[in-house]
């Protein structure tokens, strides 16, 4: 997952943080699974109701399709590549967040130069990303225990 940040010196303090803040949270296994999950919507007791075949297996699809959808649109982010919304953040000092969530690895520019945060969780990218200054916030709560 890759978060822009804007870099610059007159960007200090995240002058520009706007757009969809959800957007940098990750959904929870458990608000994946329930977005996904076809038993809540109304229609798939009509599908149970249907005989074996090629009409409930179509509908069937149909309705993972439509849950595959719903889940497309929610703005948390999944497996995703870029933020499902657009969200904005700058730094004078604090550049881009590229993010795996599988790995819990973050690499962040900082100053220029690339540094790698093992062990961040979502929470934790989300709550930088969402704090008033990321450079505040880096010197606050990281700089000591990374840098």
């Amino acid at each position: 997952m890759r978060f822009h940040v804007d870099t610059g010196d007159s960007l200090a303090g995240n002058a520009l943080k706007g757009g969809y803040r959800l957007a940098v949270e990750r959904q929870t296994p458990m608000e994946h699974q329930q977005l996904l999950d076809i038993t809540n919507y109304p229609e798939y007791v009509d599908i149970l109701s249907l005989p074996s075949g090629a009409a409930r297996a179509m509908a069937y699809r149909a309705l993972q399709a439509r849950a595959a959808e719903a889940e497309r649109a929610y703005p948390k982010y999944w497996l995703d590549q870029e933020p499902r919304r657009q969200v904005s953040q700058s730094s004078s000092f604090i550049g881009d967040f590229d993010y795996e969530p599988e790995s819990q690895m973050l690499t962040v520019d900082i100053g220029g130069r690339s540094y790698l945060f093992p062990g961040f969780t979502p929470e934790h990218v989300a709550e930088w990303l969402n704090s008033p200054s990321l450079g505040k916030y880096f010197l606050a709560n990281l700089k000591g225990k990374w840098g």
